[in-house]
């Protein structure tokens, strides 16, 4: 009688090749993730992404100011400062994107290398890893689905720590709730700002005009709060998570 092996079992490798160390676990809902050893490169992908979300939330930071900045500067009249400043705000939006779409891409790969690790217990996440990874570009559900992934990674890598409490966490960490609170303000204050910018289409005169301006900015301004204390958040969970990995 033959031996087959298990799913959580390693596959011997061929005569003279390296053995490979990737096993199959088990998530809550029955999906497999494909685990590999714990890698030291994750660690410095977690560093280079906290950079990245450092600088990005600097950056916002400062766009806020540059908004409150024109806004004081409307009251004023002072106009040509208005046309100065705006080309500044103007010529950081680009950066401001290229510095979001690098953290995002150094995260995700950050999130998969942990996922998919020896130091996370897969039994307590509920999704897959297509999902887990996928959720995040999918328009509107990824403001659920993706902290709902990270809620998971961090209840599997809290288990998995050496540190851990007996028993099974089961309370949405407050992180995650902070990322849907973060979230949820961007959105609105998107929102609002859009609603300020239709009085810039058709002004009945200059001063509804600086009215206008002046409420756009106001939710500008509040928008890249919001969106560099996103950035805090974004930091404070990786620190956790590398934390709970910590060997």
């Amino acid at each position: 009688m033959t031996h087959q092996p298990t799913p959580a079992q390693d596959l011997p490798a061929p005569s003279g090749e390296p053995v490979t160390t990737h096993r199959s676990g088990l998530t809550s809902n029955f999906k497999n993730v494909t685990v590999r050893p714990w890698r030291q490169s994750t660690a410095v992908l977690a560093v280079v992404a906290q950079a990245l979300f450092a600088l990005g939330g600097v950056t916002n930071l400062y766009l806020a100011w540059l908004d409150v900045r024109i806004k004081g500067l409307l009251s004023d009249q002072d106009y040509e400062a208005v046309i100065r400043e705006s080309e500044t705000v103007d010529g950081l939006y680009l950066p401001i994107l290229a510095v979001g779409a690098g953290a995002g891409i150094v995260f995700l790969v950050w999130f998969h290398r942990v996922w998919t690790s020896d130091r996370s217990d897969h039994g307590l996440y509920t999704r897959g890893t297509g999902l887990a990874i996928g959720g995040w570009f999918i328009p509107l559900a990824n403001f659920v689905l993706g902290p709902l992934a990270l809620r998971d990674l961090l209840w599997g890598t809290e288990h998995a720590s050496p540190k851990a409490q007996p028993g099974r966490p089961v309370a949405t960490p407050r992180l995650v709730i902070a990322w849907w609170v973060v979230v949820g303000l961007g959105v609105l204050f998107a929102m609002l700002g859009r609603g300020a910018e239709t009085g810039l289409q058709q002004p009945k005169s200059l001063e509804a005009l600086t009215t206008s301006l002046q409420a756009t900015l106001t939710w500008d301004a509040a928008g890249g709060l919001a969106a560099a204390v996103g950035a805090l958040v974004a930091v404070l969970t990786i620190r956790r998570v590398m934390d709970y990995t910590r060997r």
